[in-house]
């Protein structure tokens, strides 16, 4: 199958609740919350594109008709796993996080072409701070990820190219890995995960920190484009 015959879905998993940044997925730049800044980069790219979510605020910044009702999940996988029947018809579902305001085609370009051929794909950017989620990896694949200060591994990015089989099977995986509380080290000790290198300079924001960097950033493309 070509990558043109395939139909892919992006689905964006969002809860209010975040622990480290409050409401954060409602927070707006230009007047448009974070999530739908995220929401309509993706639908732009030209693939079906979904929220996944439990809370109402969230459904009302999408728009009913692209959101789709969760219950309480423990994270983002867990949250498309609960609906992934949702998406039959889709022979890729892409997890992109909600708070990446700069998606575009050319960061998932090479993770869609690398899961093409295998059951799930991440990516990674090199560079790194010290509390970013690092992934240390061999000749394309996954060996573990961590947040520890190991002073090595590159900067994991938390998107995930999914062949639908993953996440129908993914409330049966066991936890009898230590996974650092990461989501994607539960897959890891079940599946063969390949990791591939793609460009996003872009900000996640978890903590004020990001935020202030953020807004740093963005004032000064816009003093650029003036």
């Amino acid at each position: 199958m070509n990558i043109e015959d395939m139909k892919i879905a992006i689905v964006i998993p969002a809860r209010l609740d975040s622990t480290r940044l409050k409401q954060k997925m409602l927070i707006e730049f230009d007047g448009i919350p974070l999530i739908r800044h995220v929401f309509d980069k993706c639908r732009m790219m030209g693939y079906d594109t979904f929220v996944v979510t439990d809370s109402t605020k969230i459904a009302e910044a999408i728009g009913t008709s692209k959101t789709i009702m969760t219950g309480d999940c423990e994270n983002g996988t867990a949250r498309i796993a609960s609906v992934v029947e949702r998406f039959k018809e889709y022979d890729m579902i892409i997890n992109v996080q909600g708070d990446m305001l700069d998606i575009n085609v050319h960061t998932l370009r090479p993770l869609i072409k690398d899961c093409m051929h295998n059951d799930v794909t991440t990516c990674y950017t090199k560079g790194c701070k010290p509390n970013d989620v690092k992934v240390i990896h061999q000749e394309g694949h996954a060996m573990w990820f961590t947040r520890a200060p190991i002073g090595y591994g590159d900067r994991h990015l938390g998107i995930y190219a999914y062949r639908p089989h993953i996440l129908r099977s993914y409330d049966l995986f066991d936890d009898e890995y230590p996974q650092e509380g990461l989501e994607q080290n539960r897959i890891l000790g079940h599946y063969n995960m390949q990791v591939v290198r793609t460009e996003y300079d872009g900000i996640e924001i978890n903590t004020e920190e990001d935020l202030k960097d953020l807004i740093t950033i963005e004032n000064g493309k816009l003093y650029e484009e003036n």
